[in-house]
């Protein structure tokens, strides 16, 4: 094996690409906004800022909004997985906390 060939074995599963701005105009059907420095790695998506706005279209799609700020919005998203499983899971429940992170993420993600 020459040394090509032993890098890309060693690498064969990181999944990185890097955009540093990205500019949505009815894009796809998914509107209109903008990102700035994302990074994907494997299946998860994370922004420095992010602003994305879908506008109506009369029929059925309605005015929906996405968004993230320094990368938190991947975190916050498991962080309410896990609450919501450990809730319906879990033989004792939520701690008051617990519950209350969990009502706030459920506003933030509707």
């Amino acid at each position: 094996m020459n040394i090509l060939q032993k890098i890309n074995w060693k690498v064969r599963k990181i999944h990185i690409t890097i955009s540093p701005l990205i500019i949505f105009i009815n894009t796809n059907w998914e509107g209109w906004g903008f990102d700035l420095l994302t990074i994907q790695k494997n299946l998860n998506e994370y922004s420095l800022l992010k602003l994305n706005w879908q506008f109506p279209n009369g029929a059925d799609k309605k005015l929906k909004f996405e968004g993230d700020f320094l990368f938190l919005r991947t975190y916050l998203l498991k962080l309410r997985e896990d609450l919501d499983d450990h809730r319906w899971w879990s033989t004792n429940g939520l701690s008051n906390l617990d519950t209350f992170k969990l009502r706030i993420l459920n506003f933030i993600f509707k």
